[in-house]
């Protein structure tokens, strides 16, 4: 899960993978216009930025707590966890779309590198070494999803080539949108994604007030949109056993977290 807005007095807002994703998914359903190309096939695009994190739902039931009686957030947990649950979201999405699953696959196939790089430079050479493997799975998978989906006309343009690069740009994107606000991760921050040059450009998004952000070039359609999810708001961040934690998780009351972002005119970057 994500601490929105950590603060020693107010607590902070435990908002679950589930509720990350279906804000990512509210981004995609708005992505594309002159300067960006819209998601297509559209439904098992966006089907993949829902359904990208499915596999935390157990974990999010049932978290726990660090050594500190910090809860666990998903940036602090054990390596061989991390991989498995991602290895879930794969096949969760596979369910419901082989193409939304070849991008979700290729998705955690380019985070586990980062991941691998920064547990090489920590000194966790056999986190590294399952990271690697894992990253291979998820390449493996993806070669025979695009076997078996070759043949048929809907994803011609959507194997390989641009429109690959669009759809996987596409996630990426809203995916980390969403993480920089569930997690209160400080703006301006880049977000890149290809335009309809086939260029991938960087996006500005700079803070206008309280949940209100601008954002520069322009992804979306129109010149604003507000998107939601929703958290536990919990009243203090740290406890003294993983029950105590989750009976404070299931009292807390569940609030709807919104932010706004419109179209600025901030300078790109590279």
């Amino acid at each position: 899960m994500f601490l929105y807005r950590e603060d020693a007095a107010a607590g902070a807002w435990a908002i679950s993978q589930a509720s990350h994703s279906w804000l990512a998914w509210q981004l995609a359903c708005h992505w594309g216009n002159r300067q960006f190309t819209r998601p297509a096939p559209r439904a098992e695009v966006v089907a993949a930025v829902l359904l990208h994190d499915g596999g935390w739902t157990e974990y999010d039931a049932a978290p726990g707590i660090d050594s500190d009686g910090r809860p666990v957030t998903f940036d602090r947990m054990a390596v061989a966890t991390h991989l498995q649950i991602w290895r879930s979201c794969v096949s969760r999405v596979a369910i419901h779309s082989r193409y939304g699953a070849l991008l979700v696959a290729a998705h955690f196939a380019e985070l586990a590198g980062r991941k691998m790089i920064d547990l090489l430079s920590s000194g966790d050479n056999s986190g590294a070494r399952s990271t690697q493997a894992f990253q291979a799975e998820m390449e493996r998978l993806q070669d025979g999803w695009m076997e078996d989906l070759k043949a048929d006309a809907r994803y011609e343009t959507a194997l390989e080539g641009l429109g690959r690069r669009v759809n996987a740009g596409i996630l990426a994107a809203c995916d980390l949108v969403s993480v920089m606000l569930c997690a209160s991760m400080p703006f301006p921050f880049p977000v890149r994604a290809i335009n309809r040059e086939g260029d991938l450009e960087a996006m500005s998004i700079t803070t206008v007030s309280d949940r209100v952000f601008k954002m520069s070039p322009w992804p979306f359609e129109g010149t604003r949109i507000k998107v939601h999810c929703e958290g536990r708001h919990l009243r203090s961040v740290q406890f003294s056993s993983v029950r105590a934690f989750r009976e404070a998780l299931m009292r807390a009351k569940v609030e709807r977290v919104a932010f706004v972002f419109q179209s600025g005119c901030a300078q790109r970057i590279s």
